[in-house]
């Protein structure tokens, strides 16, 4: 049997355990990016249950846009750049 070796998954595994031990949320936001980067070029988000563009268009691009605003405001907030006072 031929294992592949997930070199992403592995490389989002340290951004996470980086993110958590650092205390560094920012991290957080940009693997939020890169999700819906890669849910965008492959037609297919994850909210509790797949949800494929070509059969749940709005849906799918809502969960995109709610991804990516959390990820901007993740990264805003964490470099102090909007405060909730």
């Amino acid at each position: 049997m031929n294992k592949s070796l997930k070199w992403k998954a592995l490389i989002g595994l340290c951004v996470v355990y980086t993110a958590v031990i650092f205390n560094l949320f920012w991290l957080w936001g940009a693997l939020l990016l890169v999700w819906v980067v890669q849910d965008i070029k492959g037609g297919v988000t994850h909210l509790l249950e797949p949800v494929a563009k070509a059969e749940n268009p709005v849906l799918f691009w809502f969960i995109e846009a709610t991804w990516f605003a959390l990820a901007l405001f993740i990264i805003l907030y964490d470099f102090n750049l909007i405060k909730f006072d």
